[in-house]
């Protein structure tokens, strides 16, 4: 085989190969900073094991943690569901009288906030540094 004809199929590999793998490259949204605050039955959400979640059409959520009312990081840039949770431990579960296992964590937010939540926002690619949203717990 002469060097010219190596070359070119070389060449034709790895344009074959390059054709592929842009067609069928995964999808990457752009992050962007975000700063905030969440407000708990309308105060500062101070709770020690609160989060919010950002989450993005086909992106695993970017979560955040809430200390002292406010959170920071980076999410997914564009169209947003968010969710807030905050969590404590649960009641043990009883069996004969007695507490059986570890008691499992739960998420004390209403879930119009939390898990069926209705809460948007929208990320530009500069960030967004004055995110507000107002939660209640469940009653």
């Amino acid at each position: 085989m002469t060097k010219s004809c190596l070359t070119a199929g070389l060449l034709a590999l790895a344009m074959f190969t390059l054709g592929c793998a842009g067609a069928n490259a995964p999808k990457v949204v752009p992050k962007a900073d975000v700063a905030g605050t969440v407000t708990l039955d309308g105060k500062p959400m101070e709770e020690e094991r609160g989060e919010i979640h950002f989450i993005a059409g086909g992106e695993a959520p970017a979560i955040l943690p809430i200390k002292g009312g406010k959170f920071e990081g980076k999410v997914p840039a564009g169209e947003c569901r968010v969710e807030v949770r905050a969590w404590k431990k649960g009641e043990p579960i009883m069996m004969d009288g007695k507490p059986f296992g570890e008691p499992k964590d739960e998420n004390y937010i209403a879930e119009q906030f939390s898990e069926k939540s209705t809460l948007k926002a929208n990320v530009a690619a500069a960030g967004a540094k004055d995110l507000k949203f107002e939660v209640e717990k469940k009653k």
